[in-house]
């Protein structure tokens, strides 16, 4: 893989145990292929981070992560600020930040692909001062849905997140959230609040079809309430990225919005269940701030 030394960080819990059982046949691809690598299995949340800076710090130009979504966003953290690129082996439930970027779904394709990889530039979304992420901030129903799906044992990718969507489509209850922005200054009520850097989310949801991951903005989709039945009619426009026309749909790029709420809101950074820094934040973009390998 052009005489590149690899680091590769490896969650054998993503996905519902599907990481766990691929990467075996991984594993032995790089090493039929005589690929100089080195290799750290995560077992707590949040601990990819200062993996990938050790990787780093021993010279790795190549960091890889193997696993979800949060998996990604980990290691993006930790390899933001250096020269080193981030590569990825999707084996999670939702993947959506490869679809975003063309990356092969299957595992043995995408690690195929690295050998053949470029590099591009994306901007990557930071909550507050310190917090980043590569694809998006959830907040409401989708959220929730996230976390439904982390909670199954069965289901798993994106039947696993249509299953929950139709059932949070019946129970979710809409909430009050004030935006401020350029060109915005509304106070609405949502299903959902998504604040994106890639187009994708909860397993293959377009939800924010315009966005594009080196324009410099992120793209804000609030979504209203509807009623029970229509929620349920219009779930499938959502995951097609065909609900910008809706008037329940306020859809606008923007290179930072302030967003706050009375009500008490539930997240998703990246797939996983993430705690809001306060009762009103700022969400912004940090353009062309990670170096990512992609399909040449």
């Amino acid at each position: 893989m052009n005489g590149e030394r690899y680091f590769l960080i490896v969650n054998l819990i993503a996905g519902q145990g599907r990481c766990k059982a691929v990467f075996p046949r991984v594993k032995a691809a790089l090493e039929r292929r005589h690929i100089s690598f080195d290799l750290h299995y995560t077992n707590e949340p949040m601990e990819a981070v200062d993996v990938a800076k050790m990787g780093i710090e021993a010279g790795f130009t190549r960091i890889v992560a193997m696993g979800g979504d949060g998996t990604v966003n980990e290691v993006a953290n930790g390899v933001l600020g250096s020269p080193a690129a981030l590569g990825v082996i999707p084996a999670g439930t939702g993947n959506d930040f490869v679809r975003t970027l063309g990356i092969p779904s299957d595992p043995l394709e995408a690690l195929k692909m690295l050998s053949e990889a470029g590099e591009r530039m994306i901007d990557v979304g930071r909550v507050g001062e310190d917090r980043f992420f590569v694809n998006g901030l959830g907040i409401g129903i989708d959220a929730q849905v996230a976390r439904d799906v982390l909670g199954m044992e069965r289901l798993r990718g994106a039947p696993a997140y249509i299953y929950a969507a139709v059932k949070e489509v019946f129970r979710f209850g809409a909430f009050p959230v004030h935006l401020e922005g350029q060109g915005i200054s509304e106070d609405l009520r949502c299903l959902s609040l998504g604040v994106a850097n890639g187009k994708y989310c909860g397993g293959g949801f377009m939800l924010a079809p315009r966005a594009s991951v080196d324009d410099g903005l992120i793209d804000v989709a609030a979504i209203g309430d509807f009623p029970r039945m229509e929620r349920l009619l219009r779930l499938p426009q959502a995951r097609a990225g065909k609900h910008l026309k809706l008037p329940q749909v306020r859809y606008v790029q923007v290179p930072r919005i302030r967003v706050s709420s009375d009500a008490k809101l539930i997240a998703h950074m990246d797939g996983e269940p993430y705690e809001l820094p306060r009762a009103a934040f700022e969400v912004g973009v940090v353009p062309k701030a990670l170096r990512v390998l992609v399909p040449a």
